[in-house]
């Protein structure tokens, strides 16, 4: 399926509409139906482009073969962290709770 606005791809199970017709389906997680417009994206710095693109130099190559570590490494550094050390009264290994929220911007 594909939105009628923006054309992205979507699943023919997140529709908002009712509609089983598939030429009258909306969606509401890309575009809103139309009521959100996002600009399109800039090109990345150079050093950025370098790793995304350049096939032929090391670093490059490692950039890419590991991109998910990459990213899930710096999501999880981003994290504000609130620490409950009230779990931890009772004698084994050390338990940790996390609560907080992703650091933006």
């Amino acid at each position: 399926m594909q939105c009628r606005h923006c054309n992205a791809k979507m699943w023919y199970d997140e529709r908002i509409s009712e509609h089983k017709d598939s030429a009258n389906l909306k969606f509401n997680l890309c575009c809103s139906d139309c009521k959100v417009e996002l600009p399109l994206l800039q090109n990345p710095r150079k050093h950025l482009q370098h790793l995304l693109f350049d096939h032929n130099v090391v670093d490059s190559k490692n950039y890419q073969q590991h991109t998910r570590t990459y990213n899930m490494m710096f999501a999880f550094t981003s994290a504000s962290i609130k620490i409950d050390k009230s779990i931890n009264d009772t004698r084994g290994p050390p338990t940790i709770r996390i609560q907080g929220h992703h650091l933006t911007g």
